[in-house]
């Protein structure tokens, strides 16, 4: 498998073809399997860029809205009290409330702001990723390839893995399709060593490597005591198993 990568340095109209491109939006996926594929296709690609891009400014805004893509819900969750005030209906996360600002408690009014500014500052950031559609007519086939393609940007950090491009903006619109449907914890650190990103498939999987998690149990208070019993365990089912075997 090959890789290339590359930090480009301003925005021109992207060069890449409707083959190397981001799938159009569907209204949904036509089964559970097809949609776990789908979201852990999109992890899977965030996982090598994030890992390949550490260090640079590209890595820094992408992380920056993976983070707000996870605490923002939690944070409008934990102060929606500060959205209720005299109106019986519901508000959208981030949308301005409906009676007049002077009828609001005060400090409701500046956690609104607060959340709103984020809210707002989120949004600015995603502006930036402009996809247009692209089509292919493929000659033999009979048949049209359509896809989402990238304008590019020279400042923003670019990977190539065999045939496929992965940039800034690709990492992008593939965090905010798995925030949308729920998914965005298949992308996480390392719980080790908390430098490489890893794809949690399960909510169980939480390091980067054997390594990483056989440090993390080896530092937990009571590892040698959990390793001893698994042992006993294992040897005792071993044991089991050989007696049972003999008196068939």
């Amino acid at each position: 498998m090959e890789t290339l990568t590359a930090v480009t340095n301003y925005r021109t109209k992207s060069s890449r073809t409707t083959v190397d491109s981001q799938p159009i939006p569907r209204q949904s996926p036509r089964s559970a399997r097809e949609a776990r594929q789908l979201s852990l296709g999109d992890a899977d690609k965030v996982v090598q860029w994030l890992n390949t891009s550490k260090g640079t400014a590209s890595h820094a805004r992408v992380v920056a809205i993976r983070r707000e893509l996870e605490e923002l819900p939690s944070e409008f969750a934990t102060h929606a009290d500060a959205y209720v005030h005299g109106f019986p209906g519901h508000l959208l996360h981030g949308e301005p409330p409906r009676e007049r600002p002077q009828d609001w408690p005060k400090e409701k009014l500046r956690v609104q702001r607060q959340l709103g500014n984020r809210h707002a500052a989120l949004n600015e950031a995603l502006k930036k990723y402009v996809f247009r559609l692209h089509a292919t007519c493929v000659i033999f086939g009979g048949r049209w390839i359509f896809g989402l393609v990238p304008d590019e940007n020279k400042r923003w950090f670019r990977m190539t893995i065999d045939r496929e491009t992965i940039s800034e903006a690709d990492a992008v619109i593939s965090l905010v399709r798995l925030a949308e449907t729920g998914d965005l914890r298949k992308v996480r650190l390392c719980e080790m060593c908390e430098k490489r990103w890893r794809i949690a498939a399960k909510r169980n999987y939480r390091f980067c490597s054997k390594d990483c998690r056989e440090a993390f149990y080896a530092n937990a208070p009571d590892y040698h005591n959990r390793k001893a019993a698994n042992q006993r365990r294992y040897r005792e089912n071993q044991k089991r198993n050989r007696a049972n075997q003999g008196s068939i």
